[in-house]
């Protein structure tokens, strides 16, 4: 995409039939490059909150089905208490950037870019210190559940089984995260600085 100065330098160039450069054109294109910036971060969002309907679904059915077994309900009910605190704040964060209000004028164009910046740097940094504990912990129980449910013997009579599968859920977990990560926050946070010394030179 185009570089502020670029487009400043197409205008200057620019014959008869080309759309003059003026403030409306200069925040049209603006809220084009806002609103593209920000579609990665807002399909994670989508994304995010369907895994997670997704996660208190199956939590939910083992716990109705196996409410006999004391340590599947526990481990089932302390797995959905793990990621309320995530969903809480994910949706709080999503509806903050999804009702943000649009550019009105040249004058809010610094501060709307800043705002959504930082409420995507907020909830980025939030997301990395909450999955350090979320992601080890979820990989542990929902592998010791495969394991109780569906392995004959059980967790107990298959440890190295359930270690092997524990440690390949945590790596493609943290495989899976670091490319979400770059595509939904890093890229979008580095297309913002970048933003915004255009928009201040």
């Amino acid at each position: 995409m185009d570089t502020l100065d670029e487009m400043k330098e197409k205008w200057a160039k620019a014959d008869e039939k080309t759309v003059p450069y003026n403030q409306e054109n200069f925040l049209r294109l603006i809220r084009l490059r806002v609103k593209k910036n920000l579609g990665h971060s807002m399909n994670y969002f989508w994304a995010s909150f369907a895994l997670q309907l997704i996660v208190y679904g199956f939590y939910t059915h083992v716990t109705l089905k196996y409410m006999a077994d004391t340590r599947i309900v526990m481990l089932s009910l302390a797995g959905m208490l793990a990621y309320m605190p995530f969903t809480y704040v994910l949706m709080k964060k999503f509806k903050l950037l999804a009702t943000t209000k649009p550019i009105a004028d040249q004058t809010s164009v610094r501060d709307h870019i800043m705002t959504q910046k930082k409420l995507l740097q907020d909830f980025f940094r939030f997301k990395m210190r909450y999955e350090w504990m979320l992601i080890p912990l979820s990989s542990l129980i929902g592998s010791w559940l495969v394991f109780k449910i569906y392995v004959p013997g059980g967790p107990e009579g298959s440890a190295i089984g359930l270690t092997i599968t524990f440690l390949v859920t945590l790596a493609s977990c943290y495989l899976a995260i670091r490319k979400e990560n770059q595509k939904a926050f890093r890229s979008p946070l580095k297309e913002f600085d970048e933003l915004l010394i255009e928009f201040s030179e």
